[in-house]
């Protein structure tokens, strides 16, 4: 997520929050400049646009603390135009994995519950239910509040719609492709795939006939991420920009050369994707080594703690954090009997 190379990840860093590094998509400039033009309202796209980007923010930290609370760890979340990607890393365990995965839409039904009744009092809560019509609003400053209350619910229930659609890389389809791997394996995998090329191509059709722009643009970033995890689920490794197994960084001569000379042809160069990951997994690689690191000294911390002054001296936090480091130790003990 850190790389700056891909063009599905180009964003700008915002600081740190809650240990967390968060950056901000590129292309989120251009969301709010497509609001304005289709609520043709540039107070209205603006307004609703910043209560998405924060309710994206809560979505995402929801999946930190989930993954932290678990076992597990994250230290960064990108903003994205679908969305956000939050780089959490849970435990092994499938219930794990899933209450990470599910805490995201969650934390968005619980401000659609906490706005429920405020909207339903105003009167609006018809129009604030469609999912792809946002509520005409005057944002004046005698109904900025109840205006505001609207539109961060509408922005929290199309976030929650959304992500529990069961297709990559939405919420839904991270849990149900979790469980499916775990019961049945890659076979699970390969049919959740052709599930999602079928979502997407469905969503695409119907934002065509219905006019919505919010439909096609859903179903053509779903068809493109299904695509790209398809072709790295088959060949088993980061897709390459070769087509048909041709390199062209040469040219077409690559073509001609007879499979009878003497020569061995040369290594393919890795492609554009492949350096990206490449260089995504070892600053992956380098963050876990520190932050394992940091999380040694401060077992070393605690255990004199304990052994100075008892386990009755350690906070409720760094009792929990006592019991986490344990229990990983454990799983890495028994990872490496196996």
């Amino acid at each position: 997520m850190n790389s700056r190379d891909s063009p599905l990840y180009w964003s700008f860093p915002c600081g740190t929050l809650f240990a967390t590094r968060v950056r901000v998509s590129v292309y989120m400039p251009l969301v709010l400049v497509l609001l304005c033009i289709r609520l043709e309202s540039f107070k209205l796209g603006v307004v609703f646009g910043l209560l998405l980007c924060l309710s994206v923010v809560i979505h995402e930290f929801a999946h930190v603390f989930a993954a932290r609370a678990t076992g597990g760890s994250s230290d960064e979340i990108l903003i994205w135009p679908l969305g956000g990607l939050a780089a959490v890393r849970p435990s092994e365990r499938l219930s794990a994995k899933l209450m990470t995965t599910a805490a995201g839409p969650f934390s968005n039904l619980v401000l659609c519950l906490l706005t429920i009744v405020p909207v339903c009092r105003y009167g609006m809560w018809e129009d604030a239910l469609h999912p792809f019509v946002i509520p005409s609003v005057e944002l004046t400053t005698a109904t900025l509040w109840k205006d505001l209350i609207v539109l961060l619910f509408c922005a929290n229930w199309v976030l929650l719609i959304v992500n529990l659609i069961p297709v990559h890389p939405l919420d839904g389809g991270r849990m149900v492709r979790d469980f499916l791997q775990h019961r049945v394996g890659e076979t699970g995998v390969e049919i959740y795939l052709k599930v999602g090329y079928v979502v997407a191509f469905v969503a695409m059709v119907a934002g065509v006939m219905v006019n919505s722009v919010w439909l096609v643009f859903i179903g053509a970033i779903v068809l493109v991420m299904n695509m790209l995890e398809a072709v790295q689920h088959q060949v088993g490794e980061p897709y390459d920009e070769s087509f048909l197994g041709y390199d062209f960084s040469e040219g077409y001569t690559s073509l001609e050369r007879s499979a009878s000379d003497d020569e061995s042809p040369a290594p393919r160069k890795p492609g554009f994707l492949s350096r990206w990951r490449e260089r995504r997994r070892e600053k992956r690689l380098e963050r876990e080594r520190e932050r394992e690191e940091a999380e040694e000294l401060q077992l070393d911390e605690l255990l004199m703690k304990v052994q100075t002054h008892g386990m009755d001296a350690l906070t409720g936090a760094e009792q929990r954090f006592l019991r986490q480091a344990s229990e990983r130790y454990r799983t890495k003990g028994r990872s490496k009997d196996a």
